[in-house]
């Protein structure tokens, strides 16, 4: 299942005051900007090299690419700060802010994106490099964090608009979409009740692999949820390329996979945003995915 991407701008086409921002920010010129393809924001997301020789990443947007993503990168820059010091995680240098353009700059970490589909090996290490994440956000580092059922409530509660709008769903499916709802709201009743830190967002292109480390990036949705919503996002993503450990058989995480698929489903039934123009084909893909897991994991036909 191919990612959905956003539509890249060269940095040379930033606006002076932003590149002018992080030339600054570095104290040296830049003379090389490759930039990262991946991710769901459009916008400039690149690699530089100054003429010094420091090397960073930086990611920046405007409102005229997308309305929506200077907020998400003002969200992750709350959250960066608000973190700290996370094992595992880049090390944020500055940050950018007209009321226009938002900036991040990073710190560049060489490597590579693990492959996808997954490949076992790519997949036994991040998982291995997840579990101690995990015990490094639980409890919260940043105990003010949203929580993740109260600010995701209205995407996880999507099935209520699938039957108000009537859309179709697959044929096994028919009869059964108030009962995924019900899966949905016991789902996001549990997940209401964590207390460690997720990174919520967890996909192959948010993740780098270094020589001799595991990397997870771009932290612009980390809330609190249960110990276990960082994992189940992750096997969504790793599903049907590798074999994977069996997730306990707890109604809660069944019902946050109906929850996500319900989300998804509705999502992918909407028109593409601005910048965004495969997300909807790409939420349809994953909506499936959580869907026939929802099935395999009740035991029906």
């Amino acid at each position: 299942m191919a990612h959905a991407a956003g539509v890249r701008l060269p940095f040379e086409k930033l606006p002076a005051a932003v590149r002018a921002w992080v030339e600054r920010s570095l104290g040296s010129v830049v003379v090389s900007a490759v930039t990262q393809q991946g991710g769901f924001s459009p916008g400039v997301a690149a690699r530089l090299v100054t003429a010094s020789g420091r090397r960073a990443f930086v990611k920046t947007v405007g409102t005229a690419l997308n309305p929506k993503t200077p907020e998400l990168f003002r969200q992750e820059i709350t959250a960066m700060q608000g973190i700290g010091t996370v094992p595992m995680a880049p090390v944020l240098y500055d940050v950018y802010d007209d009321g226009d353009w938002v900036g991040m700059l990073f710190e560049d970490v060489e490597g590579r994106l693990p492959a996808h589909p997954w490949e076992q090996a790519d997949a036994d290490r991040v998982l291995g490099a997840l579990e101690e994440l995990t015990d490094a956000l639980d409890p919260s580092p940043w105990p003010d964090a949203p929580v993740a059922a109260l600010r995701s409530r209205e995407f996880l509660s999507r099935w209520d608009k699938v039957l108000e709008d009537g859309l179709a769903v697959p044929s096994w499916m028919e009869g059964r979409v108030e009962e995924f709802a019900e899966l949905a709201r016991t789902g996001l009743r549990e997940l209401a009740e964590g207390k460690a830190l997720a990174h919520w967002d967890l996909r192959a292109d948010n993740i780098i692999l270094t020589e001799d480390s595991v990397v997870f990036i771009d932290w612009a949705h980390p809330a609190l949820a249960p110990r276990w919503a960082d994992t189940v996002i992750l096997h969504a993503d790793m599903r049907g390329s590798v074999t994977l450990p069996a997730l306990p058989n707890d109604p809660a995480i069944t019902g946050f996979i109906a929850a996500i698929g319900g989300g998804l489903w509705w999502g992918a039934a909407q028109p593409a945003p601005p910048g965004l123009p495969t997300i909807r084909t790409w939420q349809r893909e994953s909506a499936l995915v959580h869907l026939d897991w929802v099935r395999e994991r009740t035991q029906r036909s």
